[in-house]
């Protein structure tokens, strides 16, 4: 009788490895079929909700999309000033709207993309755009004006201002979104329709005041100080009242500074800024538009 066979080769036998064995698998570089799975990466740190608002959190929220409205408003009223003041000063309207409005787009993107490393501390970020949005929006009429005086500094000018500006503005949102999550917890859809929504509102309330009651009343430079201090005041304060235990006390202090040499530069700018007359709407009514009280 023949003994049972033995070795790797024997049916329905099982080799154990051996410990060199299993030393030499661990050596062996990964085969074709070896899947490596990446380590997987740590999630970004995100802000933890609010435990010490001034206000209920449903009141807090509300605020904060108030400031939202207020801000978006703002930020048509410096895109519809700088459209204007092209205009008049170009022989071509269609072209100047076209290249103000597309360049302030496109500036929104990237300011939506810049915003994004200061998530993290999205209070004092988004105090620190609105002091920066009231500076360059609510001077942005004159530097253009005083740039078409120039051969050849009207065009740089005007894009560049559209280019600061419309950063600015597209750095809001996110800010905000990070702010309103602060607040309270809710479906990532849900807020950014509660943020659109109040952005759209208030881009309906600049577009009607702008031509008529602002621009009547205070002229394009007058408008956009003006508008500017309301920004910087609005921007800011909501972040020191609402989420002032989100700052220290120097975080505090630079955003104080910043919004009180904005307005001080705002006023300047109103008090002896340069104010064409077409611009205040008192010259040539055929550059008025029908809003006039002239009746143009």
């Amino acid at each position: 009788m023949s003994a049972p066979a033995t070795g790797p080769e024997a049916p329905g036998t099982s080799v154990r490895p051996t410990g060199r064995h299993r030393r030499e698998a661990a050596d062996a570089p990964p085969g074709p079929d070896t899947a490596v799975r990446p380590a997987p990466s740590e999630p970004e740190p995100e802000p933890e909700p609010a435990t010490d608002l001034p206000l209920p959190p449903s009141v807090a929220r509300w605020v904060v999309l108030a400031a939202v409205l207020v801000c978006s408003a703002c930020g048509l009223v410096y895109e519809l000033a700088l459209v204007a003041l092209g205009g008049q000063l170009r022989a071509d309207p269609v072209a100047e709207t076209s290249v103000v409005l597309s360049v302030m787009v496109f500036a929104m993107g990237l300011g939506a993309l810049a915003a994004k490393p200061f998530h993290a501390r999205p209070a004092e970020a988004f105090a620190h755009v609105e002091a920066a949005l009231a500076v360059v929006g609510g001077t942005s009429v004159p530097v253009v004006h005083a740039a078409a005086q120039g051969p050849g500094l009207y065009r740089p000018a005007m894009i560049a201002v559209c280019l600061a500006t419309g950063m600015l503005v597209g750095a809001e949102i996110p800010l905000l979104m990070t702010l309103v999550q602060r607040i309270r917890r809710q479906d990532a859809g849900h807020a950014v329709a509660d943020l659109f929504a109040a952005d759209y509102v208030g881009a309906l309330a600049g577009g009607l005041l702008f031509p008529f009651l602002l621009l009547p009343a205070l002229g394009q430079t007058g408008t956009t100080a003006v508008v500017g201090g309301t920004n910087a005041l609005v921007g800011t304060g909501v972040v020191l009242w609402l989420f002032r235990a989100d700052l220290g006390a120097r975080a505090r202090a630079r955003v104080c500074a910043l919004v009180g040499a904005a307005l001080l530069v705002l006023a300047a700018v109103a008090a002896y800024g340069p104010a064409p007359a077409a611009a205040t709407r008192k010259a040539d009514a055929a550059k008025c538009s029908y809003s006039c009280s002239t009746g143009a």
